[in-house]
């Protein structure tokens, strides 16, 4: 079992939940009075503030790198500031970066690097569109994980993931199960796909655990998501938690409150009503 695995089966037993919360700040969203002398220290002070907050409750986050990369160099030292943050403040849960990256070799090396070594992520999202080759240089790194975008949540996943029969989402699912590297990859899927696609890649991908977003503000199913895709999964939710005030004085007590409604309905649930012990 890959260091990933294993820090997920650890922090998933002690929590008794599956939640990764998205660590993805769009001024426009974040309340008016978040202080800070420049966009940076108060997307800094914003996120701290939910980490500190939910670091009981979360098992992973998930930051997506666009809202930090188009600030430029000082997006990726906010970036870095916030991975060192959740080290310090929820040390055994996990980094997961969204970056969907993956290219020919020697382009996805450098990449790995940045993600794996410079930022020091515990996985990645990638693209799987060029070709398993192209994951290659990720899997090398045998103490993190790869998460590979299977069946997607948005609308326009439809234009492609369904094409061919069987349907290219599941031709994807059983190669990377067949993998030799399978044992640190794991499938996104979409929680606003139907149960039949959840089951379908679950026959076909048995051995790999999911990350699904779309939970809380895409309106995604907590409950059908953990009935299919369970037990080895990862539920994302975003905006719910992170936008849960819009005042900032108040917003740790309603991250905090939000992020405690999902775990709570988590531990309801039969996966979760008593502890689990890691493998």
């Amino acid at each position: 079992m890959s260091s990933f695995n294993s820090k997920y089966q650890q922090k998933r037993a002690k929590n008794r939940s599956v939640l990764c919360i998205g660590l993805d700040p769009d001024p426009a969203l974040m309340p008016a009075n978040v202080p800070g002398a420049d966009i940076i220290e108060q997307k800094l002070n914003f996120l701290k503030t939910v980490i500190d907050s939910c670091a009981h409750l979360a098992v992973a986050w998930k930051p997506n790198l666009a809202f930090y990369e188009y600030l430029g160099s000082d997006g990726w030292n906010l970036l870095q500031a916030v991975v060192r943050h959740i080290r310090r403040s929820a040390p055994d849960s996990l980094v997961i970066l969204d970056a969907k990256r993956a290219d020919i070799g020697n382009t996805a090396r450098f990449y790995a690097r940045a993600l794996f070594e410079d930022l020091n992520g515990d996985a990645v999202t990638l693209s799987p569109y060029m070709g398993l080759d192209s994951l290659e240089p990720f899997l090398e790194y045998k103490d993190r994980a790869c998460i590979v975008l299977c069946h997607t949540s948005n609308p326009g996943a439809l234009d492609m993931q369904l094409h061919g029969n069987p349907p290219l989402y599941l031709k994807l699912a059983e190669s990377l199960a067949k993998h030799p590297a399978a044992d640190r990859i794991w499938l996104v899927v979409g929680a606003t796909r139907d149960s039949d696609s959840l089951q379908a890649i679950r026959r076909v991908a048995a051995s790999l655990p999911f990350l699904v977003p779309g939970i809380g503000a895409q309106g995604g199913d907590l409950n059908a998501v953990l009935n299919q895709a369970g037990p080895d999964l990862l539920v994302n939710v975003g905006r719910s938690i992170l936008y849960a005030s819009t005042d900032f004085t108040e917003l740790a007590v309603a991250s905090e409150r939000e992020a405690g409604h999902y775990v709570a309905l988590m531990q309801k649930h039969p996966l979760f009503k008593s502890p689990v012990s890691g493998d």
